[in-house]
């Protein structure tokens, strides 16, 4: 995109605004995982009636599971939810959905028009040390690699569709033509 999407704008605000009103109901803590400085992202936040935790990135271009592992130490709930700042369609009733989903497993994971989506889904804080192993030890940086090594529970797009008609919680904005598209669609 060439620019942060946190900032990008939609309906007068920005997309971390947007994403942290949706789900500050949902969610005893929220860390932010950052790649610039904090003071970027206060006015942001500033409505929100909990506190935030910033945390840099271990590595600035690392991707999602470098996030993780950046944010691992600072979780303290049992269970995490991985949100990207790039989906400001998000709906924040999918997060109790997915909490009463979890249950023996290691995560939930959202199957959308036949892909996995790792992302703005639910995972167990003791999954935690096996994304750092995978990330520090095997020097892997892809989500799957990890997800690979968990006891995953699938959902299919119809059960999301029951919360999100739409499935606009999964349209990621990731190039100036999806920007595009958020813009006139929805």
């Amino acid at each position: 995109m060439g620019k942060d999407k946190a900032f990008l704008k939609y309906k007068g605000n920005t997309f971390l605004k947007i994403i942290l009103k949706e789900i500050q109901d949902f969610v005893d803590e929220i860390i932010l995982s950052i790649n610039k400085p904090e003071y970027l992202y206060r006015e942001e936040i500033s409505f929100l009636n909990k506190p935030v935790k910033f945390v840099k990135d271990i590595d600035k271009f690392g991707g999602p599971l470098n996030a993780v592992v950046s944010c691992a130490n600072e979780i303290e709930t049992d269970r995490f939810f991985l949100l990207t700042c790039d989906t400001p369609l998000f709906k924040g009733t999918l997060i109790s959905y997915f909490q009463s989903t979890i249950e023996n497993y290691d995560c939930v994971i959202p199957v959308i028009n036949g892909k996995y989506q790792p992302i703005n889904t639910i995972y167990k804080k003791d999954t935690l040390e096996v994304a750092k192993d995978t990330y520090i030890n095997q020097r892997k940086n892809s989500l799957f690699a990890w997800i690979n090594r968990l006891n995953v529970k699938y959902v299919d797009e119809e059960e999301i569709k029951k919360i999100d008609k739409e499935l606009g919680s999964y349209f990621s904005v990731n190039t100036p033509k999806q920007y595009q598209k958020l813009l006139e669609k929805f």
